[in-house]
């Protein structure tokens, strides 16, 4: 009895559309692949040379757009001679 009833097509389509609704996310989001090149730049100001630790040229760094249920890649290289911590200001971050 047991074994007829997990052969039939319609347990088979049930547990197939039963599994499906559960693994699909609700959310439809997309996934945003960033780089990051962490280097230092010369800066010059009031005649006054320094260097500065930019992000792809940039500083402050670049702006990160993401929706809600976005996935968010980002990839940072680090081509500074010291160790470097980036923070996220503002963001909530849900790490699985």
């Amino acid at each position: 009895m047991g074994v007829f009833l997990l052969s039939s097509p319609a347990f088979l389509v049930f547990f197939s559309f039963f599994t499906f609704c559960l693994l699909v996310d609700p959310v439809f989001g997309i996934t945003r692949h960033y780089k990051f090149d962490v280097k230092l730049h010369n800066v010059t100001r009031l005649c006054h040379t320094r260097s500065i630790v930019s992000v792809n040229g940039q500083f402050p760094g670049p702006r990160i757009v993401a929706r809600e249920g976005d996935q968010l890649l980002i990839k940072v290289v680090n081509h500074v001679p010291n160790n470097v911590s980036i923070h996220w200001s503002k963001v909530t971050c849900y790490i699985w």
